[in-house]
């Protein structure tokens, strides 16, 4: 009753696969049989074949599932998309393993295949591995029954890792998500939850596998919710089999995130709507916290200065107001705000200095002030001195736009010894030689990262 259940939900599917022989000519042959008996009839069902049932694109689709075969396609056959193999005849030796080894090609979501044995195949086995070394062919047929154990004591580490916080339930969702505040304890749940879901895969369809449907459904939404708070964990991708994949995403999906969409930050539209969904105070803050956090690891580099003293007051203020969660809420707010309208470092750098010399008038500041605030008549003077250094910059980008490649090396030194030459031809001296070279290196670094602003002034 369970398998016609099943079957149930896929019914259009089933409605719609072909099955096809392939079969060796010869002279003697039925007429009838000659589209599977004719090479170039054959290559285009081969072709069908390794098409995907499922696309986003319906053009790239087949609804050829199976091929059946006597000997042919047994042995070098290369198509990673067989999933399962079915064996009703006698085979051994070098034919079995290879036969094995054709269903048992990784890709395309699929980390091992299946073989059903209906004639008792598998008793061959042993034999067929007696001419291999033990190394070769380790773990080359392992029946189902054996995983069972394995995702079980998959399934319990993963959801042990809550459990362990005080955690009984994973519809807990902001509880389990606060906990995965940790960056130590998101990597060890992508770890654990990762191998989860491969055993679970290789279980499924067997009726031992549905009873952890439930939990990978419910850890895959954490997992997701997880990546939007936090944006620093990488999407469940090609480390899920297919037949998990397609079961999590649509989970997912259903409850309002798509996991092929990247992590809402500070400065997209929805934004706001995403920290107003949030379930209390407490979350809104986490929210606005690591959006800021996101915001900050994703710009550094064009910014070092400005965003290291960001992340300095952003900790101070978490420091101060601990769960004061409604002034907590109003600092980071005028952080976001600041970040989003532009006006974040605008009170470091004089009226009259060109936007995109900002940041690196910030990185002059840092290395020749070292955190002392200059005069008015030495803000001017290295507001100038900056304007020429980046000039100098934005005229060798220009004319050598892939600079940065590993065999532009040569022009990268040339480079930072012109802007090491403008600091020491400077008069009176601004830096000596040793600081003159630190902070060539650091323009350097900072014009990488603004590269693509540089070059379209």
């Amino acid at each position: 009753m369970q398998a016609q259940v099943q079957a149930w939900r896929y019914r259009d599917t089933l409605a719609r696969i072909e099955f096809a022989p392939i079969i060796s000519g010869s002279n003697n042959d039925d007429p009838a049989w000659k589209p599977w008996t004719d090479s170039t009839a054959q290559d285009g069902l081969i072709q069908r074949f390794k098409k995907p049932l499922f696309s986003a694109n319906p053009d790239k689709t087949d609804a050829l599932a199976f091929l059946v075969v006597k000997s042919m396609l047994l042995t070098g056959f290369d198509a990673p998309i067989e999933g399962v193999m079915y064996l009703d005849r006698p085979i051994r030796e070098a034919e079995l393993l290879q036969a094995i080894a054709r269903v048992n090609r990784t890709g395309f979501g699929k980390r091992c295949g299946i073989v059903v044995d209906y004639y008792g195949v598998a008793q061959h086995l042993k034999e067929a591995l007696a001419a291999y070394a033990d190394e070769d062919v380790e773990g080359a047929l392992a029946s189902l029954k054996d995983e069972v154990p394995v995702l079980r004591d998959r399934h319990l580490r993963v959801v042990d890792l809550f459990r362990q916080r005080g955690i009984e339930s994973l519809d807990d969702t902001e509880a389990c998500v606060e906990a995965l505040g940790s960056e130590r304890l998101r990597a060890e749940f992508s770890v654990k939850l990762k191998a989860f879901l491969a055993s679970l895969d290789t279980v499924l369809p067997r009726p031992e596998g549905l009873p952890y449907s439930g939990d990978a459904k419910r850890l895959a939404y954490l997992y997701a919710r997880a990546r939007n708070r936090y944006k620093d964990t990488p999407v469940l991708g090609k480390d899920v089999g297919a037949k998990v994949r397609k079961l999590i995403d649509d989970h997912v999906i259903s409850l309002g995130i798509d996991p092929r969409i990247p992590p809402i930050q500070l400065t997209d539209a929805e934004f706001d709507t995403q920290v107003a969904r949030a379930a209390n105070d407490r979350a809104k803050a986490s929210e606005m916290e690591h959006a800021i956090r996101s915001h900050i690891r994703k710009h550094v580099d064009e910014d070092p200065v400005l965003y290291r003293k960001l992340s300095e007051r952003l900790s101070d203020i978490l420091r101060t107001l601990g769960e004061q969660w409604n002034a907590l809420i109003a600092q980071l707010q005028q952080i976001v705000d600041e970040l989003r309208s532009g006006k974040a470092g605008q009170a470091d750098a004089p009226g009259d200095l060109p936007a995109h010399c900002a940041p690196f008038l910030r990185t002059v500041l840092d290395v020749v002030c070292a955190g002392q605030a200059p005069t008015p008549a030495e803000l001017l003077r290295l507001k100038d001195v900056t304007v020429e250094l980046v000039d100098l910059l934005v005229q060798e980008l220009q004319s050598n736009r892939n600079i940065w490649t590993p065999y532009k090396r040569a022009a990268q030194d040339a480079l930072n010894g012109q802007l090491f030459d403008h600091l020491m031809r400077l008069r009176p001296p601004l830096v000596d030689a040793d600081k003159a070279g630190v902070l060539a290196d650091k323009l350097m670094e900072q014009a990488r990262a603004n590269h693509d602003k540089l070059v379209q002034l």
